[in-house]
C-alpha cells in the first residue's frame, strides 16, 4: 500500500484496505491523495468542491475521478451521501459508533449539525412501540437560520 497520513482515520485506512482487498481492488496514488483532501476538509461537501479544492493545490484528477472516489467510499460504507435543500449531493465521513442530526436553512442553505440524545431516545421509543428494529436514520430538520432571521 502507499504511505498516505492515517493521524486521526485509522480505522478509515483500516475499513478501506478490507474493502479493497475484499473487492479485489488496489490503492493508487491518485485515489488516496483524493481521500486525504476529503478528510482533511471535515465537512458535508460536493463532488465538486473537492475538485475545485484538489485543482487550488495543482492536482487534476478529473471530476469523474473525484465522483468515482467518493462513490467507492460510499460503497463501502465509510461515507454517506446526503442531499439538502439546494439539490446539491455532498458526502460526509461516517465516523463508527458517531451519530448527528442536521438543521438546514431554506434561504442560504446552510447545514448545521446536532446531536440531541433525547431526540435519539425518542426514536428508539418510536421504533419499539411499532415492533420495529432501526438499522439507520436521518433527521433533518428545515428552516430559517439566525442570520437569515436577522436579515429578512
Amino acid at each position: 500500500m502507499l504511505e498516505v497520513s492515517k493521524v486521526g482515520h485509522e480505522w478509515f485506512w483500516e475499513r478501506l484496505d478490507q474493502y479493497l482487498a475484499k473487492s479485489q481492488l488496489k490503492h493508487s496514488k491518485q485515489r488516496n491523495f483524493i481521500i486525504e483532501e476529503f478528510l482533511s476538509m471535515k465537512t458535508h461537501v460536493s463532488a465538486e468542491e473537492l475538485y475545485s479544492q484538489l485543482k487550488s493545490k495543482d492536482h487534476n484528477p478529473g471530476l469523474a475521478t473525484v465522483y468515482r472516489t467518493l462513490n467507492l467510499l460510499k460503497d463501502a460504507a465509510l461515507v454517506d451521501q446526503k442531499q439538502f435543500s439546494d439539490g446539491k449531493s455532498v458526502f460526509e465521513v461516517m465516523e463508527p459508533g458517531a451519530h448527528h442530526d442536521h438543521l438546514i436553512c431554506l434561504i442560504c442553505h446552510k447545514v448545521i449539525e446536532f446531536e440531541n440524545e433525547e431526540i435519539e431516545r425518542l426514536q428508539e421509543q418510536v421504533a419499539k412501540k411499532y415492533s420495529f428494529k432501526l438499522t439507520k436514520h436521518s433527521l433533518e430538520l428545515f428552516g430559517h437560520c439566525s442570520d437569515c432571521q436577522k436579515a429578512s
